[in-house]
């Protein structure tokens, strides 16, 4: 009777009675039980990889929630980075519908899903998941490039992030900035790595600025970067965007308080949501939400020009 349905000729009285006596006690119909009956559970597990926190990353993950809980299914994260327990005891206990790995599973892993006949939607956040989300990062290097081109640009800086674990996104924006400046016939971005720390933006300032072809404009990994660089032109110098033009990625609510508002990238992330969830539901065989097409780099992406170009 607790599944919905009524197969034992109960009464109405006595219905009404034990629907009562479970909602008082709290019972939760069971997850495993459910699955078993089905065939599959309605849990979609996404498996992140060694990832810094970001903003842009949280905002994609709450998208993906709001996505697949409004197709009925539940959206679990695990950061498996660094855990001793193998993935392939974790399958035997959650019982997903799909696994999503925001990175590349390891072939042993993927292997235990195959075995385990679970779908797996691999590399969401590599180059070639761009399929999936509709986001290219390289069409974001090259919208940065195109648009401080535009504004008279030729001899153009770019801030790469020091940090390992970005190399998924800061390589292909790189690569999107280089064949930019490629197809506009402007020498390549001179490139500097730094941190996020007062001296490394000190000192990317200085290495653009200073020889005898200073750059005038820089495209920046991140908004994060971008603000670094923006927060130590004044104490060298610098007038922004006089002097050097800044663009970054990522529209953080901080980039339109600063001063100069900062010019930007901004990333349709609940577009970029429902790509993958639309995949997710193809791989389960349920019907997805109709769309009139689905959403690509172009519809995704969007320049916000502000005061610093």
């Amino acid at each position: 009777m607790l599944n919905g349905r009524d197969e034992h000729g109960l009464s109405a009285e006595t219905r009404r009675r034990v629907l009562e006596t479970a909602k008082r006690l709290g019972y939760v119909p069971s997850g495993a039980g459910r699955a078993l009956r089905k065939g599959r559970s309605k849990v979609v597990l996404c498996v992140i990889p060694d990832l810094p926190v970001a903003e842009a990353m949280e905002q994609f993950k709450l998208a993906l929630v709001r996505s697949l809980g409004e197709a009925g299914y539940t959206c679990v994260y695990l950061h498996h980075a660094g855990t001793a327990t193998p993935l392939a005891e974790l399958w035997q206990h959650v019982q997903p519908a799909v696994v999503v790995a925001f990175g590349s599973l390891p072939p042993d892993d993927a292997q235990s899903l195959h075995r385990a006949e679970i779908p797996l939607l691999d590399g969401l956040f590599t180059p070639d998941g761009s399929r999936l989300t509709g986001l290219n990062q390289e069409d974001i290097g090259r919208m940065q490039i195109q648009h401080l081109a535009a504004r008279g640009h030729r001899h153009i800086g770019y801030a790469a992030l020091d940090d390992p674990r970005e190399r998924p996104f800061c390589l292909p924006r790189l690569q999107g900035a280089t064949r930019a400046c490629n197809d506009l016939g402007l020498p390549p971005p001179r490139v500097v790595s730094m941190r996020y720390s007062r001296a490394g933006a000190r000192a990317a300032v200085a290495e653009w600025t200073q020889g005898a072809t200073p750059v005038t404009a820089v495209a920046a990994f991140n908004d994060l970067l971008a603000l670094a660089v923006l927060a130590n032109c004044p104490s060298q110098h610098i007038a922004v965007p006089a002097d050097l033009a800044l663009i970054g990625v990522d529209d953080l609510p901080l980039a339109s308080l600063a001063v100069p508002a900062l010019t930007t990238i901004g990333m349709d992330l609940t577009a970029a949501a429902g790509n993958v969830t639309t995949s997710i539901l193809s791989m389960v065989g349920a019907a997805a939400p109709p769309t009139p097409r689905r959403p690509g780099s172009g519809d995704i992406l969007a320049l916000i020009q502000r005061e610093t170009t």
